[in-house]
């Protein structure tokens, strides 16, 4: 690979997931909450399976500052021995916002109640338990690791599901559904899930997440496409 394909930046996605609370392993009277269809949109081989967490979030009592989660979070990594990928992430639940931090990498469910325990000791408090179970609107900031493959194509590096295409403009969370209805039922093959996004570079990079094991360029470059065309329709109206 060449140097200059390479692209590590801070960006921030946005998705709509179904979330449960996690009755167990989590210390007590504390809110923690799973995805149960990490990429709804995509059906078929490959897909996470139930003998460990997806991504699991721990739910604070109010908004820490990225920054500091992120120290925390390396911090940990290092003192515990513990592999996981820790970010800030907000939920728009039922009428209600939450802050906490997404984790994903987790090995083992039984590992939520030290993650929890290391936050606390590091001054993380965490939002009483309470029974859920409905969708919601998810962003997180995180730190994209991305191959360029082709012009406004990227692979990440470490989940080779999934990829990247640009788009022209931002879209509000209602548009970008609208948009990704449209584009899928426009594609013969519509087995693939979306989440927007964007990537700080010199300029804001818009970006489309692509969830679809085994995608060749020419199909990420069909799906980029389409999109483009959906983009242009609903602009005119």
């Amino acid at each position: 690979m060449e140097k200059q394909h390479l692209i590590e930046s801070l960006g921030y996605l946005l998705k709509e997931e179904v979330l449960q609370h996690v009755d167990h392993y989590v210390l007590q009277n504390t809110l923690v909450l799973e995805n149960l269809e990490p990429f709804p949109g995509y059906h078929g081989e490959n897909m996470p399976h139930d003998s460990k967490p997806d991504s699991i979030f721990l739910i604070t009592n109010k908004q820490y500052p990225a920054e500091t989660i992120f120290r925390i979070s390396e911090q940990m990594c290092n003192y515990a021995g513990i592999n996981f990928d820790a970010c800030p992430a907000e939920i728009f639940t039922h009428n209600t916002q939450l802050y906490g931090i997404r984790i994903k990498g987790l090995n083992n469910y039984s590992l939520i109640s030290e993650l929890q325990g290391c936050y606390l000791d590091h001054g993380i408090k965490f939002m009483p338990g309470k029974k859920i179970n409905y969708p919601g609107l998810i962003s997180i900031h995180k730190v994209f690791s991305l191959e360029r493959l082709a012009d406004h194509v990227y692979k990440d590096l470490e989940d080779e599901r999934t990829f990247y295409v640009t788009i022209p403009d931002h879209l509000n969370w209602s548009l970008f559904k609208t948009v990704t209805r449209n584009v899928k039922n426009n594609l013969d093959n519509s087995n693939f899930d979306c989440a927007a996004g964007y990537i700080f570079l010199r300029k804001i990079l818009e970006v489309v997440r692509i969830y679809a094991p085994r995608a060749n360029v020419d199909r990420l470059q069909q799906i980029r496409g389409k999109f483009l065309d959906e983009i242009i329709k609903v602009k005119e109206y």
